[in-house]
């Protein structure tokens, strides 16, 4: 007596299912993962500058001298070139001992102007973030400096850098305050005042 083996597998109609509710799911879960990206960009771009402000003040620390943290804006994100600029709204930056405006390219060296000593390109990780960056007076600022004694120096510079979304939503939106005495502080705008994280 023969038995007929039965062959096993996926028939065409439950591959169908099967990638139909995957589409739905995945569709259904679109929205969460672009608000998790573009907060992601947010937070980048926030450590980002965080971290260059925090440098700049070491080095100036460290060498006993003035050391500039400039916020540029470049005619590509992604490469670091002469055409950069200072702007307040610029989400690269130079640490430097002189201006860079123009000269964001050249290598790092103790020697010649603009003496640069890092320099950060925003086409890493954070290309759509909103930076504004101002002055404790309120007007638009691009650079602060910091003296031997890790502070402030200088007419207006950088005390708060607002990060945002250029895409409109319910994003979590930051800021890097700076005080005059140096410290350099990640905070969030949208958490109450007895929150540690608040600005």
């Amino acid at each position: 007596m023969s038995t007929m083996r039965r062959q096993r597998g996926f028939s065409l109609i439950e591959v169908a299912i099967t990638l139909t509710i995957a589409a739905l799911l995945m569709m259904a879960g679109l929205p969460s993962f672009q608000t998790w990206l573009q907060n992601t960009q947010i937070r980048n771009a926030a450590e980002s500058i965080q971290n260059g402000i925090q440098r700049a003040r070491m080095e100036a620390v460290r060498g006993n001298r003035n050391v500039r943290f400039t916020l540029v804006a470049l005619d590509d994100a992604r490469n670091m070139d002469s055409s950069c600029a200072a702007s307040a709204a610029g989400s690269s930056w130079v640490i430097s001992l002189d201006a860079p405006d123009g000269e964001c390219d050249a290598a790092p060296d103790g020697a010649t102007a603009p003496r640069i000593i890092e320099t950060h390109a925003a086409g890493d990780g954070h290309l759509s973030a909103l930076i504004e960056a101002t002055a404790s007076s309120g007007a638009a600022a691009s650079t602060l400096t910091f003296n031997g004694f890790g502070r402030l120096t200088g007419a207006d510079p950088i005390s708060v850098v607002g990060i945002s979304s250029v895409a409109s939503g319910n994003y979590r939106n930051l800021r890097v305050a700076v005080s005059a005495a140096g410290a350099v502080r990640l905070c969030d705008p949208a958490v109450g005042a007895d929150d540690p994280r608040s600005c």
